[in-house]
């Protein structure tokens, strides 16, 4: 056994050290596994993905190799919903315009505005996104949402009413972000839909960058006619020196951090770790590739 403690020089060296393993247990998509790095890995059968995304694994590749691929589904509810709402108030009330003030000494008197009332609209009520219509509920709030096979069975289940989205998008107060990338949601969130929203309205991305036109929705936050917005991923990561998301006081950014909480981290590994041992078992559970296995 080799236990390495620092990270690979390059690719060779990554390849070299993965080269003998059977199981691989990636953390999140750090570590891309790309089809050319695959192809390099003839003893690979298994890829334990913790999460529930793998677009950071070329699984027709994988598949063709016979390399079953699992994840983790719902171990990042609780933490990303959680964040989801902390961005949230952090923008309704000012948070860190706040904190930064009284650190300089000041007293500041800025004038917030509440959550309670206010029309929430939920782009993808999955996993994630039916438990934050459930704790929207709890504030107070209307929901609205829409998903791409939402029924209204479905849509009431989690307190929450059908929407289309170009409706959805002119109606909310808040507008979050819950779907997977796929290749149907890439830039589903466009340039016309985000000049739907009302003006004051507030936008927050948990989810992934891609799904949303980040040209227009900075030039919407610059100009002010939206409030503002709360993001936790980006088309670029992590975010260069004197990046233009930098230069909006309206927006609070964070770093893809929307799962990572300890007690996250402790279900990934266990989830991750169960999924092997079903595996080798003969009894594969949360295979994303079901055709690796026939």
């Amino acid at each position: 056994m080799h236990v390495y403690t620092d990270p690979p020089r390059d690719d060779g060296e990554l390849i070299e050290r993965l080269r003998p393993a059977e199981v691989v247990i990636p953390i999140r998509e750090r570590t891309p596994l790309t089809g050319d790095r695959l192809v390099q890995l003839p003893r690979l059968r298994l890829i334990s993905m913790t999460g529930t995304g793998v677009a950071s694994i070329d699984v027709r590749t994988a598949t063709a190799r016979r390399i079953a691929v699992t994840n983790t589904p719902g171990a990042s509810v609780p933490a990303v919903v959680e964040l989801t709402f902390g961005l949230m108030i952090a923008l309704c009330r000012r948070l860190a315009a706040v904190d930064r003030e009284v650190r300089q000494g000041l007293w500041p008197q800025h004038v917030g505005t509440e959550l309670n009332g206010k029309m929430l609209g939920i782009i993808g009520l999955g996993a994630i996104g039916s438990r934050v219509a459930e704790v929207a509920r709890a504030f107070g709030m209307e929901v609205i949402a829409w998903s791409p096979r939402l029924t209204p069975e479905r849509a009431r289940l989690h307190g929450a009413t059908p929407a289309a989205l170009p409706d959805l998008m002119a109606r909310a107060d808040f507008v979050s972000v819950h779907l997977r990338t796929l290749p149907a949601t890439r830039g589903l969130v466009s340039r016309d839909l985000i000049g739907l929203m009302k003006p004051g309205a507030v936008f927050v991305n948990t989810a992934r960058a891609a799904i949303v036109d980040e040209d227009a929705l900075w030039e919407a936050l610059r100009a002010g006619r939206l409030a503002g917005a709360g993001l936790d991923v980006f088309g670029q990561e992590p975010l260069p020196d004197n990046h233009r998301w930098a230069s909006l006081d309206n927006v609070i950014l964070t770093s893809h951090r929307g799962w990572v909480t300890r007690e996250t981290l402790d279900r990934f590994m266990a989830a991750a770790v169960e999924n092997v041992l079903a595996f080798l078992a003969g009894r594969p559970v949360n295979v994303v590739n079901p055709e690796a296995l026939q």
